[in-house]
């Protein structure tokens, strides 16, 4: 019998609040874009949470954590997806709503996280920002609450795949095809002009906050053993 190996992922969960701790926790780079943003607690509350996490599983301050961005598409260090100094082999990723943040960590793998509200999936327009034309059959019986879990399920496997990628708002959701609502997550075709990833495996994330829908991708053709641990504060 062949064992099947798998890529763990640890996710954990905060919930945004207005706290001068999660401040004193970052950098000045930090704490500079956190001022330029319309609203900054989230922005506070995910980065906190993001050296916390990394903090715990590599045994170090959380504040002396050092961070360098690199764009995928351009190469420029002034944007793009973060990673740790001096640190290498440990990859993360963060999203948050106005309410909630995620992040979620890997070991040898790029590895990309996306959390959505249900309401923010509650658009006329939805169908034709975010999928192919082939896709939206999968969405044509479903209404309601039904239809907003749904939609937010797709959109955060969609983003979850772009930023384990590392392209971002680069590609367009649509040209990223992902497996339907009700089918077990997967990257189904893409059609963007970028390279397409040689592996990829997605895995949906059951959160606590029950208004909220989360997936998490990682640069691998391995399955995904993902640990939602307990919420940070």
């Amino acid at each position: 019998m062949i064992e099947t190996m798998s890529v763990r992922v640890i996710v954990r969960e905060a919930g945004v609040s207005d706290s001068p701790t999660d401040l004193a926790l970052l950098d000045d780079g930090e704490r500079a874009r956190a001022e330029r943003k319309r609203q900054a607690t989230p922005f506070v509350t995910g980065h906190a949470l993001v050296r916390r996490v990394l903090g715990e599983l590599l045994d170090r301050d959380p504040a002396t954590l050092v961070f360098e961005r690199r764009c995928t598409t351009c190469d420029s260090v002034k944007h793009g997806k973060p990673h740790l100094v001096d640190t290498p082999g440990w990859h993360f990723s963060l999203s948050y709503t106005p309410d909630v943040a995620v992040v979620a960590v890997a070991q040898g793998v790029e590895v990309g996280v996306d959390v959505e509200d249900l309401t923010d999936a509650d658009f006329e327009g939805f169908a034709g920002a975010t999928l192919a034309r082939d896709e939206a059959p999968g969405f044509a019986d479903l209404t309601g609450h039904d239809l907003l879990v749904a939609r937010a399920r797709v959109w955060a496997r969609k983003e979850a795949v772009l930023k384990a990628t590392g392209h971002g708002l680069v590609v367009d959701p649509s040209e990223v095809l992902v497996s339907g609502p009700l089918e077990p997550p997967a990257l189904v075709d893409w059609r963007a002009d970028e390279p397409r990833p040689s592996a990829i495996s997605i895995a949906d994330v059951a959160l606590p906050a029950g208004d909220h829908r989360a997936a998490v991708a990682a640069l691998t053709a391995e399955p995904l053993e993902v640990v939602v641990g307990p919420s940070v504060r």
